[in-house]
């Protein structure tokens, strides 16, 4: 959503959101985390089934295969672009 400009829209949102309603916080960061792991799970399932998409997210090749290091760095920048989008709308744990 970044490059569409509606971010701060939907940050603002949701902030207002909790401000009127502060338990509506606990149910969004829930299913955020919900959705998190599930953007995991079938990202791990891509990795496990997909040789050439894999390669194509992490930047290897066929031919050398990809190294399970960059599938790793992979995973924690989802997992760390997830916790700031997280923290912008006031979810963090």
């Amino acid at each position: 959503m970044s490059d569409t400009g509606h971010t701060q829209f939907a940050i603002e949102k949701v902030r207002q959101a909790i401000e009127a309603e502060p338990r509506v916080a606990g149910r969004l960061a829930l299913w955020g985390r919900r959705l998190m792991g599930e953007a995991l799970s079938q990202a791990q399932r891509v990795v496990a089934e997909r040789d050439a998409l894999s390669n194509l997210l992490i930047g290897g090749t066929e031919v050398r295969g990809f190294d399970l290091v960059e599938v790793g760095k992979m995973f924690n920048r989802i997992t760390e672009a997830h916790t700031k989008r997280m923290a912008a709308l006031g979810l963090a744990s």
